[in-house]
């Protein structure tokens, strides 16, 4: 199947037999993938069945193609192109803290899922036991404890073997996605394609080479400013309205190149050097977080200043990593670039232990994650013998009280999350929050009082509001 044909981009789907693959909602799928470009429901449904690791994912190899084509097809609105392009995003990155901070190696991937389907399940689920103990960063930790929770399934082996089937089909129609870059329509207005394109190409690190040209290419990220074409005016005033393209590189964009570019291409370097002094704040923010992921412990250490300065202005962390960072997998752009600035070794620790107790408070879904991950940075791995009274005469510095502060003023509701009060045990921590507040010298807050709503009133009907995709989806509204 191919976007540059003239078939239309649902050719096939009747013919295939997505019962067998999806056995409880499989018969639908052709009807959604019909829905899909202009409906969230559509949207929200099919990656109920198809998103990883579900059952139904073991159809999501066969539906690569019809929503490449669907997102490339010249009769599909530039408007819509976003929603298969968001669903292939979650296809590939069901596990999206797999990929950061360092990089998911495919010749890796294929052997390990060529062992785990070929041995004995017991064998296998055993053996990913072993490795998630024995992990010496968290990174390798969760991506263990990922890939035991699948083996456990009934369809385990064969839902691994979807996962990289889908990523290689993804994979293989490159030449046709890169065609999203490009155009005005895809680049301006809401959810432009070239923007969710980005985040989808920035995972395709196998074939990084090509990526990375296409998008030094529709972003003009290598022209001096002045000799970029000024964009053309608008012939009315929608059009007026939805143009955002001014030439500049999508901050999308900027995440992407950070994620495929060579560290010895100097072109890109400069590049991105000259973005990150520029006067928009987003992409020099963006531009800088590129900067380390590509360099990593090399990065220069102005873009490490740049980030923190990012982190003190008015849309701080949060509002910058969300304009430029997908939102996949669970976790917010925010976490992902947490997480992403790892690469950048002990350089970047000051920088991320200043992000990390915003996470702990606010990023509810995530919590024993970042905390993970934040223990690591102030205590070294998990798999490091220690003991209570390791804690309890510890003389600790500013930056891992505030941490700890940062735990300890949690409400007693966070307590309740199993995988939380776990986490903390495995650097032994108090699991119980008043004896992890008496460890850290901070008193309890009173947990606040239920709202008390009003009595409800007679109200007429109101009409159904579009746009629940993103709460489904990814969390909330952007």
């Amino acid at each position: 199947m191919n976007a540059t044909t003239d078939n239309d981009s649902n050719d096939g789907a009747e013919n295939v037999d997505w019962e067998a693959l999806a056995p409880r909602e499989g018969a639908r799928i052709p009807e959604l993938l019909a829905q899909l470009a202009g409906s969230d429901s559509a949207l929200s449904e099919l990656h109920d069945i198809l998103h990883f690791p579900a059952p139904g994912h073991l159809a999501a190899p066969r539906a690569v193609d019809f929503l490449v084509d669907i997102a490339c097809a010249a009769s599909t609105p530039a408007t819509d192109r976003w929603r298969p392009l968001s669903l292939l995003l979650e296809l590939v990155v069901g596990h999206v803290e797999d990929r950061f901070p360092e990089p998911l190696e495919l010749d890796q991937w294929r052997e390990e899922v060529a062992w785990a389907t070929s041995e004995d399940v017991e064998k296998v689920r055993e053996q990913y036991r072993s490795w998630a103990e024995e992990a010496q960063n968290e990174q390798r930790h969760h991506r263990m404890r990922n890939r035991l929770a699948v083996m456990e399934r009934p369809e385990g082996p064969a839902l691994l073997q979807a996962q990289l089937d889908t990523y290689q089909a993804v994979h293989a129609r490159v030449p046709d996605l890169v065609t999203l870059l490009k155009g005005g329509d895809n680049r301006g207005g809401m959810d432009r394609a070239g923007e969710w394109v980005s985040y989808l190409l920035g995972f395709m690190d196998s074939d990084a080479r090509r990526i990375a040209a296409e998008i030094t290419s529709a972003s003009h990220i290598l022209l001096a400013k002045d000799l970029r074409p000024a964009p053309k005016p608008p012939t009315s005033l929608r059009e007026a309205m939805n143009m955002t393209d001014t030439g500049e590189p999508l901050p999308a964009e900027l995440f992407a190149l950070g994620m495929v570019a060579d560290p010895t291409d100097i072109d890109t370097t400069v590049g991105l050097t000259h973005q990150m002094a520029g006067g928009n704040l987003y992409n020099s923010f963006a531009a800088s977080v590129a900067m380390v992921l590509i360099h990593g412990e090399n990065t220069p250490r102005e873009a490490l200043r740049r980030i923190g300065r990012g982190g003190g202005t008015s849309v701080g962390y949060a509002g910058l990593f969300n304009e430029s960072w997908p939102h996949c997998g669970g976790h917010s752009p925010q976490v992902l670039g947490f997480l992403a600035l790892g690469r950048a070794g002990d350089r970047a620790r000051r920088l991320r232990l200043d992000i990390l107790p915003g996470l702990i408070r606010d990023e509810e879904g995530s919590r024993a994650l970042v905390t993970g991950v934040g223990l690591e940075i102030l205590f070294g791995p998990r798999t490091r013998e220690r003991s209570v009274e390791d804690h309890a005469g510890a003389d600790y510095d500013e930056e891992t009280l505030k941490v700890l502060w940062a735990i300890a003023e949690l409400p007693d509701s966070a307590w309740e999350d199993e995988e939380f009060v776990r986490t903390l045990s495995a650097w032994a921590l108090p699991d119980d929050a008043e004896d992890f507040r008496a460890l850290a010298g901070v008193e309890a807050r009173p947990e606040p009082e239920p709202r008390q709503e009003p009595e409800p009133q007679r109200q007429t009907p109101s009409a159904p509001q579009p746009g629940g995709l993103f709460g489904r989806l990814f969390g909330g509204g952007r």
